[in-house]
């Protein structure tokens, strides 16, 4: 058994291994490489949950495929642009254009993490003030974003998994337009009409989960904060089952 300066010399450990584990997420996300997310940062079960503004993919398999579709959109982008900059880009392979175009930025601040006090379970919430540039239908567009990350994490080979995690915005707008009125967006381009179609997969649970601001969004808080707790059985989950 711990002594009380360990228990608080580990719980250190596994909150600052948590911090690193988002970190290392956000970073991934920024370099496109979201391929990678899966095998590196969540937990080896099945029951995992990935949520957003409007849905939720739920089970190994759905938050798989959503990866996937990531990292198949982000060549779409590529060879797109490839195609329209031939001089620049045409001569280049596939993996030397992947991940040209997109980027975006999503830093976490203010973390609240809580590990459960028998030191199998975690949760954390931080405020994420980002921007990303984007290529859709009018090419590259720069949006300002403003939202949290919300985690659930569990033990596993001595180290920290995601187990469900929960990435929502209040504000996402495009730079140089008000974030609190409705967005005028930029005219299609024909160029980008492949990437206009392009689709994700349908949510497992399309739901609202949380309304973008706007002036007269009823007051609307942050996603649950983390409080002390001893097991999961004892606190809320950040994700969603199959039956809700």
């Amino acid at each position: 058994f711990m002594n009380q300066t360990e228990q608080l010399v580990q719980q250190w450990e596994d909150q600052r291994t948590i911090k690193n584990l988002m970190g290392k997420y956000v970073n991934l996300v920024l370099l496109n490489r979201e391929q990678e997310i899966l095998s590196r940062f969540w937990s080896s079960g099945d029951d995992l949950c990935l949520g957003f503004n409007d849905g939720y993919y739920v089970g190994r398999r759905a938050v798989e495929d959503y990866y996937r579709a990531v990292e198949a959109r982000n060549l779409l982008v590529a060879k797109t642009l490839q195609k329209k900059f031939p001089q620049q880009l045409g001569d280049k392979s596939d993996e030397e254009i992947y991940g040209i175009g997109p980027f975006k930025v999503e830093p976490l601040y203010s973390p609240l993490i809580e590990v459960a006090g028998d030191g199998q379970t975690a949760k954390g919430l931080w405020s994420c003030l980002g921007a990303h540039n984007e290529v859709g239908s009018a090419g590259p567009v720069a949006n300002w974003t403003w939202g949290y990350f919300a985690a659930d994490f569990r033990r596993e080979d001595q180290g920290w998994k995601i187990w469900h995690l929960l990435y929502v915005t209040d504000v996402d707008c495009i730079c140089g337009q008000s974030w609190g009125k409705p967005q005028q967006p930029y005219p299609d381009l024909p160029e980008f009409a492949d990437v206009k179609a392009f689709r994700y997969p349908d949510y497992t649970v399309a739901r609202q989960v949380r309304e973008y601001y706007r002036p007269d969004r009823p007051l609307t808080l942050t996603p649950e904060i983390p409080v002390p707790y001893e097991t999961f059985a004892d606190t809320f989950s950040y994700g969603i089952g199959e039956e809700a």
